[in-house]
């Protein structure tokens, strides 16, 4: 069964989600991170210090144009399976982007040609 959080996620849901994955783990745990609100605020900051002992921390740059390529594809993946469509249940919604994941998972020179766009390198090694 999927999880989601249903309103806009914040340090609260944040927390909660892990506070929820320390419960269910052992070991130490890295987390690597974007600079949104709800990573970097005084509640997560206290957060991450109550479990410094098994988090640990890494924050990405401001704009890492080398750590983002993905981010191609999540917006291509966001135009064919969610982008001005209604879903009934969390569920349905996940079906969905499960289908177009596996579309992609099926046509990887699909995903480096359009990785390719934006980045020289990679396009010289997908065509």
């Amino acid at each position: 069964m999927s999880k989601g959080i249903i309103g806009k996620f914040n340090a609260g849901s944040y927390q909660a989600f892990l506070k929820e994955v320390l419960e269910k783990t052992q070991g130490p745990l890295i987390l690597i991170q974007d600079g949104a609100r709800y990573h970097t605020g005084k509640a997560m900051q206290a957060f991450f210090a109550e479990h410094a002992e098994r988090l640990t921390v890494y924050q990405l740059p401001a704009y890492p144009p080398d750590f983002n390529l993905i981010e191609y594809l999540w917006r291509n993946l966001k135009k064919l399976a969610t982008h001005l469509r209604y879903f009934p249940t969390f569920d349905k919604l996940v079906q969905k982007v499960d289908e177009k994941l596996h579309y992609f998972a099926d046509l990887p020179q699909a995903i480096l040609g359009l990785m390719g766009k934006y980045c020289k390198t990679l396009g010289a090694e997908a065509t």
